[in-house]
């Protein structure tokens, strides 16, 4: 929903910067409910292991965010039409993840 915000906000600077501390806040509580489930389930003992396994296609993919963002920003005419595609794309997938069930273990 930020990045959707973020694609609509035009200005003034002061507004964009709320709504990007904003979208830092959602980010930070999504990481610190990513780390809780993997505590829970294979404990503490080797969570930095476990954690790094986890979070290293994430971080892979936040490194070469700031050049595909740039890149794609030029493609598509501006940062706002690349926030709108990012939104849409976020809107698609949890779409999809609604419509998909697990499987029970056995």
């Amino acid at each position: 929903m930020t990045t959707a915000v973020l694609a609509v906000t035009p200005g003034p600077c002061s507004l964009v910067i709320a709504v990007s501390i904003a979208t830092g806040m959602v980010r930070g509580n999504l990481i610190l409910l990513w780390a809780t489930p993997i505590t829970d389930r294979w404990g503490t003992q080797h969570y930095g292991r476990l954690s790094a396994l986890l979070g290293a296609p994430a971080m892979t993919a936040s490194a070469l965010a700031s050049f595909a963002a740039a890149t794609l920003a030029s493609i598509l005419g501006g940062y706002p039409e690349l926030f709108g595609v990012l939104a849409g794309l976020a809107a698609a997938s949890a779409i999809v993840a609604t419509a998909t069930s697990v499987r029970g273990r056995k």
